[in-house]
């Protein structure tokens, strides 16, 4: 009999790449709500960190079809380590070689996500609500949402809370990811159906968090729904930043595997 165990998947970092021709302005946004800057700081190549979660701004000329357009990658410290953990627990991984850069491959029912190497250690501690947690929001039609979650928690995302309805399902990680009930977009940058997302934060007192942002110069405020409590942040478009409170009543969701 084999006494061979499969190696636990290392936990991936959630990283959004937001794109952007307006550079200075989101950097201050961003470092206003609270992300550190990190050695990669430059203007084509600036990695941010939150308490768990990154965050890659990365400049385009305006009238880029990627202006303003965020996609998500995932970032451990050693790809190879990574794609050795991933083989030996039985999950499929694709080796891609992007624009200066290796990655493994996730094919989401929704598009084609990467993991890459990190440039950085900060923003990769786990999920805890006591601190600033960043991830990403993807959209997508209710039929994709949890097969979604199924496809991409193998790959180092733990399953925490799903809607009874099928509409939500959330990851953890070093930050966290949810799909949601909505519009699939796609672009086409590192493959041709690469999923947009939207920046999503949560922490467990938003109260608290809302008013430093506010002495920060910041735009907040607190909207109250069913599902719970979300801080709506102000960004530089326009737009609103969701950072959600971490979820305490579970009515009309539950906790996976539970």
């Amino acid at each position: 009999m084999s006494t061979h165990r499969a190696t636990p998947v290392p936990a991936l970092t959630v990283q959004p790449i937001h794109f952007t021709s307006d550079h200075a302005a989101w950097k201050a946004f961003y470092t206003g709500l609270g992300l550190q800057r990190t050695a990669a700081d430059d203007p084509f190549f600036t990695v941010l960190a939150a308490d768990s979660g990154q965050l890659l701004l990365a400049e385009v000329p305006a009238g880029s079809t990627l202006d303003g357009v965020r996609l998500v990658e995932f970032t451990v410290p050693d790809l190879d380590a990574h794609a050795a953990a991933l083989e030996d627990a039985g999950v499929p991984v694709g080796r891609v070689e992007l624009a200066h850069r290796d990655s493994l491959s996730i094919d989401l029912p929704q598009g084609r996500v990467h993991i890459c190497q990190s440039a950085i250690t900060a923003g990769s501690a786990p999920f805890d609500p006591a601190h600033l947690n960043l991830g990403a929001l993807l959209y997508a039609p209710a039929s994709m949402v949890t097969p979604g979650a199924h496809a991409l928690a193998p790959y180092g995302m733990t399953p925490r809370i799903a809607s009874d309805t099928g509409g939500w399902t959330d990851l953890m990680g070093n930050g966290l990811f949810a799909f949601h009930e909505g519009p699939l977009r796609t672009v086409e940058n590192d493959a041709p159906n690469q999923p947009v997302v939207n920046l999503l934060g949560e922490t467990a007192d938003i109260s608290r968090l809302a008013q430093e942002l506010e002495g920060r110069g910041l735009s907040a405020r607190i909207i109250d729904e069913a599902y719970g409590r979300s801080l709506r942040v102000t960004q530089p478009d326009g737009d609103e930043l969701f950072i959600n409170e971490t979820m305490q009543d579970l009515y009309g969701y539950h906790r996976v595997g539970a």
